[in-house]
C-alpha cells in the first residue's frame, strides 16, 4: 500500500482580502505573492478556497498563518478581544461615501435631514457589525457637520440576516444588489441611507436616487473616517513572531504590486472594478481619480490618527470590548525592512 505524505501546512500561508480596493488584490491576481513567496518555499492560499467553516477567520483571526487587507473594524475588534493580530500597514484610500435620498424626496440638502427617518442596518448574524457601525458614524459626521442634534432625526433600525462572509469564487453578478436599506428607502420606511464604494454609482445609475451629502467632498473640514478609511493590512502574530521573513516578503510584494498598479492604469482599474463588484465606470465614479496610484500600505501619522479615531468611536459605541492603542499595536519593522530590500535589490540590479 502506498502511503501519501501529509501536506506540509507550514509551507502555506493564507490570505483574505475585503472587496474594497487594495494592493493585496493586485498582488494576488497578478502573481506577485505567488512569485515572491515561492522563493521561500511558501504557497499563498486564499482563505475562501478552504472549507467554509474556516472563512470566519476573515473576521476573528483564529488562524495562525493569516494575512488580511481590508476594512479596519474586524481587526480592531479582534485586537480588543486579545486575538493575536499585528497591524503592519494602513492606507487612506479615498472613496465615495454618501447619504442618498430618493430622487423624488423633499430632502435635497444636508440641512433638510432634520425630521428625517435615518436608516441604520443591523446584522444579528455578523461576528462584528461593521456595516451598522459605518452607518452610525457616517450620520454622526453629517449631523455634527451641520449642527443638527441626534434628537432632530429618527433612527430606524433595519434587520439584515447577512453575515458578511466572503463566499468562494464570488461572482459579481450574484452579489446582492438591493440591501435592506435600499428596500426601505424605496418603500418610504426611511428617508435617507448611507452608501459607499461602487454601490454609490450603481444606485445613481438607476436614476432613482440623489446625493444629499458627500462625506468626502471637503476632506480638510470633514475626514470621512469609516470601516475602509483607513484600509488595514494585518497578519497573525504567531506568523509574524516565528517567521518574520514571510511577512516581510508579503509586504514587499504588496508594495511592488502597488507600484505596478500606479504605472498600469487601465489594467489596474479593471482589476479594482472586478474586486469591488462593479464596472470600470462605476469604479471610476466611486473612488478618487488617482486611487490606483496610492495603493501602497504605510504607517504614516495621518493614517494612524485616522485609525485611532475609528478605534475610539468603536469603543465609545460599544463595538470593542476594550480600547485599542493603535500606536502600540502598529509594527513598522516589516514595512521598513521590505522597503530596504526593494531598494537593495534595485541598487544591485539597476535597470
Amino acid at each position: 500500500m502506498i502511503v501519501l505524505a501529509e501536506k506540509d501546512l507550514s509551507k502555506e500561508i493564507y490570505y483574505t482580502i475585503c472587496p474594497v480596493g487594495n494592493a493585496s488584490y493586485i498582488a494576488a491576481n497578478r502573481g506577485f505573492l505567488q512569485d515572491g513567496l515561492e522563493k521561500l518555499g511558501v504557497t499563498p492560499v486564499r482563505l475562501q478556497t478552504l472549507s467554509s467553516d474556516q472563512w470566519a477567520a476573515h473576521f476573528h483571526y483564529r488562524n495562525d498563518r493569516l494575512f488580511r487587507e481590508g476594512g479596519n473594524t474586524p481587526p480592531l475588534w479582534a485586537k480588543s478581544n486579545d486575538t493575536g493580530v499585528v497591524l503592519i500597514g494602513l492606507n487612506l484610500l479615498e472613496q465615495r461615501q454618501v447619504v442618498l435620498a430618493r430622487a423624488d424626496s423633499r430632502i435635497t440638502t444636508p440641512d433638510q435631514i432634520r425630521g428625517a427617518k435615518v436608516a441604520i442596518p443591523v446584522h444579528p448574524n455578523a461576528l462584528i457589525d461593521f456595516h451598522k457601525a459605518s452607518a452610525e458614524q457616517a450620520f454622526e459626521l453629517l449631523l455634527a457637520a451641520r449642527g443638527i442634534s441626534k434628537e432632530d432625526v429618527t433612527f430606524v433600525e433595519l434587520t439584515d440576516p447577512n453575515d458578511f462572509l466572503i463566499v468562494k469564487n464570488a461572482n459579481p453578478s450574484k452579489i446582492k444588489e438591493v440591501s435592506v436599506e435600499v428596500k426601505a428607502l424605496d418603500n418610504g420606511e426611511v428617508d435617507v441611507i448611507f452608501v459607499k464604494l461602487s454601490t454609490v454609482q450603481k444606485l445613481l445609475d438607476t436614476g432613482k436616487y440623489k446625493v444629499v451629502f458627500d462625506l468626502g467632498a471637503n476632506r480638510r473640514q470633514l475626514s470621512p473616517i469609516n470601516n475602509e478609511y483607513p484600509n488595514t493590512l494585518t497578519v497573525s502574530r504567531k506568523l509574524a513572531e516565528e517567521e518574520p521573513e514571510i511577512v516581510v516578503e508579503y509586504v514587499k510584494q504588496t508594495l511592488l504590486a502597488a507600484e505596478w498598479a500606479a504605472s498600469h492604469r487601465l489594467e489596474a482599474e479593471k482589476l479594482l472594478a472586478e474586486q469591488t463588484y462593479g464596472t470600470v465606470w462605476q469604479y471610476q465614479n466611486s473612488y478618487d481619480q488617482d486611487f490606483y496610484k496610492h495603493l501602497a500600505p504605510n504607517l504614516s501619522d495621518e493614517s494612524l490618527w485616522a485609525l485611532e479615531s475609528r478605534a475610539r468611536f468603536l469603543y465609545d459605541r460599544g463595538y470593542l470590548n476594550k480600547p485599542v492603542d493603535v500606536y502600540e499595536w502598529a509594527d513598522d519593522y516589516f514595512l521598513k525592512t521590505a522597503i530596504k530590500e526593494i531598494e537593495k535589490e534595485r541598487s544591485a540590479n539597476p535597470a
